[in-house]
């Protein structure tokens, strides 16, 4: 087995038994079980409860926590919120997204509206927010040198594009669609060349908001929301490791200037 096919087997694995944790609890909150200001149950209960490991069960705790479905609390451990309607649409789009059903439409969702972030941000950004962008790009960079995922700070990237944009409404969409699909999109990540093309992706749409160039900015971002899907694609088709090298090839050649 390839280090690419079995890196993309133990991602999905992961995702399948967090994804189990994360239906498991949200049932719990639907029908009643847990109400508002209950705690939810330990990490030891939820393990051996659903023979699943404590990584399983931190990351789906850390998926409720992005959704403002629950927050955790030192010394007295996680607490459920009073659920909003919109969160919990967040949840079932979190959930269709981990059984592989929605992550092309939630991806063409956020293509259309970091493609209009990115293009207020350059008309809007602030020396401060410059240097916000400029800061995740770095850690990007620190990420790879480290040979660490560098997905934190992709993240923290988009939300500071979205933050210069000056657009609360935009941020918080953003937020609500990028976050619960983080396991999803780490996926691409097993793809060879991805995590690089990534922050050279970012590079460019930085260069394009920093000249106050809309357009620019806005076909960069588009591009980059493009190179993603098919990044993700890639990884989540099981093609072979020649299969992926062509794909990655053909996204490299289609994102030269």
């Amino acid at each position: 087995m390839t280090l690419y096919r079995r890196a993309r087997n133990e991602m999905i694995q992961k995702q399948t038994l967090t994804s189990q944790v994360f239906d498991h609890l949200m049932e719990q909150i639907k029908n009643g079980t847990l109400h508002p200001g209950d705690r939810l149950p330990t990490e030891k209960e939820l393990v051996a409860r659903l023979g699943v490991s404590r990584t399983c069960v931190r990351e789906a705790i850390k998926a409720l926590e992005a959704l403002r479905l629950v927050t955790v609390r030192p010394r007295i451990g996680t607490v459920l919120q009073q659920p909003s309607g919109a969160a919990l649409f967040n949840a079932e789009l979190f959930s269709a997204a981990a059984h592989s059903e929605k992550t092309d439409v939630l991806m063409e969702f956020r293509k259309i509206v970091e493609t209009g972030l990115v293009s207020l941000a350059a008309e809007k950004a602030s020396s401060g927010d410059l240097s916000a962008i400029a800061k995740t790009i770095e850690q990007y960079d620190q990420a790879l040198k480290e040979h660490r995922p560098p997905y934190q700070a992709d993240i923290d990237f988009h939300v500071a594009v979205a933050t210069a944009s000056k657009n609360p409404l935009g941020r918080m969409v953003l937020e609500n669609i990028a976050k619960p699909l983080a396991q999803q999109l780490q996926l691409a990540n097993c793809v060879q060349s991805a995590p690089e093309e990534g922050l050279r992706d970012h590079l460019k749409i930085f260069g394009a908001i920093s000249e106050r160039n809309p357009g620019k900015a806005r076909d960069a971002m588009r591009q980059h929301m493009e190179n993603a899907q098919r990044y993700w694609r890639i990884a989540n088709s099981g093609m072979t490791s020649q299969e992926v090298l062509d794909g990655v090839c053909e996204i490299l050649a289609r994102s030269k200037v």
